[in-house]
């Protein structure tokens, strides 16, 4: 019995070590399967100022670039277009939030605990939309990748996902699949970030259902 408890033990504490971050796209793609976690939410339909940073729904949402590029056209804010019937991309809903210049980033930070999982939608100033996305836990990168999602009237919907947790995410968006520097143009919207409970947590009453098992399999 303590055998399997110890192996038991390190293998719940290795496995936030061993999480990676997954990528996946689609709305709704990384919505936690389990009923207890939290959520936060960042629309920026309040930000008409184009306010940088802003801070909504337990997330604090900032940029890099050129200060209200275009008049505030894409930037969170009034909406830019001329006819109020258009959208500015598919996956967009009412104002959104981005930024343009040289490595440009719309960065994404937790306010409060980890994230475990996080998605937006993306679109870009360029015709085709190719992401690159960084996630960072206490300033150290965590994971990286590129994204295709579409054309500029399109957009997608970005996911991803790990159990060993991130604090911010950084969106660029380059005008070629491979690029990982150059002129930026991001734009965000309809950001859903999740937290699951601490692993330690959940380590913590597996631990105690196992003592509890042991005492009753002693009594009987």
């Amino acid at each position: 019995m303590k055998t399997k408890l110890l192996s038991l033990m390190a293998a719940l504490f290795a496995a936030p070590a061993m999480a990676a971050v997954v990528q996946t796209t689609g709305a709704g793609n990384t919505t936690p399967g389990q009923a207890a976690h939290l959520s936060y939410v960042a629309d920026f339909e309040a930000n008409v100022t184009l306010a940088s940073p802003w801070a909504e729904g337990g997330l604090v949402i900032s940029h890099t670039g050129i200060g209200n590029d275009n008049g505030g056209c894409g930037f969170a804010g009034l909406d830019c277009l001329v006819d109020p019937a258009d959208i500015y991309t598919e996956a967009f809903s009412g104002n959104f939030f981005g930024t343009a210049g040289t490595n440009a980033y719309v960065s994404i930070r937790s306010a409060g605990a980890d994230l475990h999982g996080i998605e937006l939608a993306v679109s870009s100033g360029f015709s085709n939309i190719y992401a690159r996305w960084v996630t960072l836990l206490d300033g150290a990168v965590t994971g990286s990748g590129n994204v295709g999602l579409g054309s500029q009237l399109v957009g997608g919907v970005l996911g991803l996902s790990d159990l060993a947790g991130f604090d911010e995410v950084r969106i660029y968006a380059f005008d070629s699949a491979t690029d990982t520097s150059g002129y930026s143009r991001a734009e965000i919207d309809s950001v859903r970030a999740f937290t699951l409970p601490e692993p330690g947590s959940l380590a913590l009453v597996a631990l105690a259902g196992l003592g509890l098992a042991g005492v009753r399999r002693r009594r009987g």
